[in-house]
């Protein structure tokens, strides 16, 4: 399986709308359960979602009893939700590019959008792209 940085942001903004603290596994309309979980396993492993793996035999991923997302989860969520951001890393990488670059690379290159977005909202500096 690949990893799909596209699916992984709209995990991480599912898990972010959420409006209560108990933990559940994430069900994704649309998407395959098995990708979704794995995905989510993965988040798990880098930190990034609040919530124990569960570890069961004979399944092709651990469920995760997602809680929140964690500080690591939303610094980077912080970059991804930005449509602006979001737009220009797809414009700049294909699919399989972002799928391939480790997610510390993808996490520094949107936060250092997202800098020079807030820098040009304060005035600091022009010739950002837009958040819309």
């Amino acid at each position: 399986m690949k990893r799909d940085m596209e699916l992984i942001r709209e995990i991480l903004l599912a898990v972010q709308a959420r409006t209560d603290l108990t933990p559940k596994p994430l069900q994704l309309e649309g998407h395959d359960q098995v990708v979704v979980g794995r995905h989510v396993e993965m988040l798990s492993g880098a930190g990034l979602i609040d919530g124990p793996p569960q570890k069961r035999i004979n399944a092709p991923y651990a469920l995760v009893f997602i809680k929140d997302l964690s500080w690591e989860g939303h610094d980077f969520l912080a970059a991804l939700e930005n449509k602006g951001v979001w737009n220009q890393m797809k414009q700049s990488f294909s699919a399989a590019e972002l799928a391939g670059l480790p997610l510390s690379i993808v996490k520094d290159i949107g936060l250092g959008l997202l800098k020079e977005w807030a820098k040009s909202k304060v005035g600091l500096i022009a010739g950002v792209p837009s958040a819309t």
